[in-house]
């Protein structure tokens, strides 16, 4: 869509974090061309749209667009949709796509986001909810079929399973262990939220490992099969090939970047799902995996990038991890690390879904919370994370 020439920024990744990048050089003043690259066709959406109630959500592209169409053309931002970046040659500055084309940049961000875990027992045919083609496809299936069966008892898990009871199909959630939404929230919440499915009619499998699982069918290993619409919600791994690619380090977190979110490349920087940030209490690379988090880091990113074309210090992006989910409508936020210690306390009535629930460190400072149907509660605990920490919100 643009017509500037010359080097400029080139976003590799059409998700939140890349969008956000790249509307953030313009608002903050950046005339030099800018290039987002994507490999679905057509123009950037809301991936959290696919899964907070697939089968009642409209996903027309002009419902869930992350700006409207007319927003790329307007800010002079080349999207470029369809395509992937086949080499980058750090060296160049150069970003050769496959379609043959090269693009030269002064600076490059990664916003790869993830590649969803497929283990060796798990078919092709097994769909994930990544793209808004898959929404479509599990939303046709799981209509005609009227079944689900979900493999993985995280949030995304648990909302497709929220989605289908409450449109009064049969869900059943498969977990390998002991609880659901074990690795981001308390004992407490897990059990509240497994209850709140167990009342919604939906059938939990926890401690439960599969064997084989096909589109129709899952195949336990205590013997157990479960057939419907098969959905595989196992979490996902950083995309890191092309920050390989680029010579950048990367661990098992992701690609490794400093405060900056710039990674040891000149020029290249990574933001997103994909970037493994120094964790705010240890120093050591962490990635987040939320909404929350892509937004604030495109909107970091981009300004770290002016920075360095500035010639001045970039800043510091420090700040308190955040994610919510809805399911049956109730709002569930999560605030900092709510599972990073035993030291758990709960104010109100999680049984009635209003609730707090914090996680205290050894000085019995809030770490982290959970907080059901206590918004602005949310808020107040992560401003007190991000005080003790030094951060900001």
């Amino acid at each position: 869509m643009s017509t500037q020439t010359g080097p400029g920024v080139v976003i590799v990744g059409a998700g939140t974090a890349g969008v956000t990048a790249a509307a953030t050089l313009r608002a903050e003043g950046y005339d030099g061309p800018v290039t987002l690259i994507g490999a679905e066709p057509g123009l950037p959406y809301r991936r959290t749209a696919l899964s907070k109630d697939l089968l009642a959500a409209d996903l027309t592209e002009g419902r869930i667009s992350l700006q409207k169409p007319d927003f790329w053309e307007t800010k002079q931002i080349d999207v470029r949709g369809g395509v992937r970046v086949a080499d980058i040659d750090a060296d160049a500055q150069t970003v050769t796509l496959d379609d043959g084309s090269t693009i030269t940049y002064r600076a490059l961000i990664l916003a790869t986001g993830g590649q969803p875990i497929r283990p060796g027992w798990l078919d092709p045919s097994v769909p994930t909810l990544r793209t808004r083609e898959d929404a479509f496809a599990i939303r046709d299936d799981l209509n005609q079929s009227q079944r689900l069966v979900v493999i993985g008892g995280g949030l995304i898990g648990l909302e497709l399973a929220a989605s289908a009871a409450a449109h009064g199909m049969n869900a059943t959630v498969v977990e390998a262990s002991d609880r659901v939404v074990g690795r981001v929230v308390p004992q407490a919440v897990s059990d509240y939220l497994a209850q709140l499915h167990l009342d919604n009619g939906v059938w939990l499998r926890t401690s439960s490992a599969a064997d084989s699982a096909n589109a129709r069918r899952v195949q336990l290993a205590d013997g157990a099969q479960l057939v419907g619409t098969v959905v595989a919600a196992i979490g996902a791994r950083p995309d890191t090939a092309l920050a390989e690619a680029a010579g950048a380090e990367v661990c098992a977190h992701g690609v490794v970047v400093n405060a900056s979110l710039a990674t040891g490349v000149p020029g290249v920087y990574a933001a997103g799902d994909v970037a493994a940030l120094p964790d705010l209490r240890t120093g050591e690379p962490c990635r987040g995996e939320h909404w929350f988090g892509a937004t604030d880091q495109g909107k970091a990113v981009a300004k770290s990038v002016l920075a360095d074309f500035a010639g001045t210090p970039a800043p510091s992006f420090t700040e308190v991890p955040r994610a919510w989910t809805i399911q049956y409508g109730v709002n569930v936020q999560m605030v900092g690390w709510p599972t990073a210690s035993d030291d758990v306390r709960v104010e109100g009535s999680l049984a009635d879904g209003d609730a707090l629930v914090t996680t205290h460190g050894d000085d019995g400072s809030v770490i982290g919370a959970v907080a059901v149907g206590r918004a602005a509660a949310a808020r107040e605990c992560r401003s007190q994370i991000a005080t003790a920490l030094g951060s900001r919100v």
